[in-house]
């Protein structure tokens, strides 16, 4: 029953009391009703997955099976993909992408157990300022042997476009990357100068012997009327004139804030 506040007159419904018109009591039951309701409408609605999140996920987890398999292939296989330029230049560009990262890493943490009183007491350059300037540094060498590479094969091999050329040394760093992973976890058992040799040979493979390989291999397939060892001059021309061109540019911005801190 419903109680009206002014009178008392007690009716079984309406908000309104029949006899005087002034407003009228809830019951206890009305009240607990009205109180559920409005609390049920405070509640947020959770937010649910989407379908699209969902689908880029499946994507991701494709993607790196994709590259896993990609992987393996090429660490036991190196040449498997050397004239699929479509289907592997995304895995190349990765390929390459992850080098870079996993070699800066490995050179800071190089650096930080070499220079430090212990890894965790450690005053030298900070970590985004060696993996920044490590980075940039690798990806101007990488750079040198790309473009060496493509114009020495447009001008004396063939017609090669620079994604090609791409796609053709992403598929031979399968071992530079396995060293560079083992540089870093020799470095963190302090295992330094086995470390350092590690992270040598991957750059030298990838500096050295893979744009020299590719470009013998691309040389001795086709010729543009020139002798393949005066195209083959051509290219260790071009690539040493290109890495004097870095270096300057490195010794002139690098190497002075370095021996500061080693100071």
């Amino acid at each position: 029953m419903k109680k009206c506040l002014k009178c008392s007159h007690e009716q079984e419904d309406g908000r309104f009391c029949g006899k005087c018109g002034a407003e009228i009591e809830l019951s206890v039951q009305d009240e607990v009703a009205a109180t559920a309701n409005t609390n049920f409408k405070q509640i947020p609605q959770q937010p649910q997955v989407t379908q699209e999140s969902s689908e880029q996920i499946e994507k991701i987890k494709e993607q790196s099976k994709m590259y896993f398999n990609y992987y393996m292939q090429q660490l036991k296989v190196p040449s498997t993909h050397f004239n699929a330029t479509e289907l592997s230049l995304k895995n190349s560009a990765i390929s390459i992408v992850l080098y870079v990262i996993l070699t800066a890493l490995s050179v800071y943490v190089l650096i930080k157990g070499l220079f430090g009183g212990g890894f965790y007491d450690y005053y030298g350059p900070s970590f985004f300022k060696i993996f920044l300037y490590m980075s940039v540094f690798f990806i101007l060498l990488i750079t040198i042997s790309l473009v060496a590479v493509f114009v020495t094969t447009k001008l004396f091999s063939e017609d090669i476009t620079f994604k090609e050329v791409i796609s053709k040394f992403g598929g031979y760093y399968m071992l530079p990357i396995m060293l560079s992973i083992l540089g870093i976890l020799l470095a963190l058992f302090k295992s330094y100068s086995f470390a350092s040799i590690s992270i040598y040979i991957g750059l030298a493979i990838v500096i050295g012997v893979i744009p020299i390989y590719i470009m013998v291999k691309l040389l001795s397939s086709k010729s543009k009327g020139i002798d393949s060892f005066y195209a083959f001059i051509f290219y260790i021309i071009v690539t040493i004139v290109l890495m004097v061109i870095v270096a300057s540019f490195i010794i002139d911005s690098t190497i002075g804030e370095y021996l500061e801190y080693l100071q």
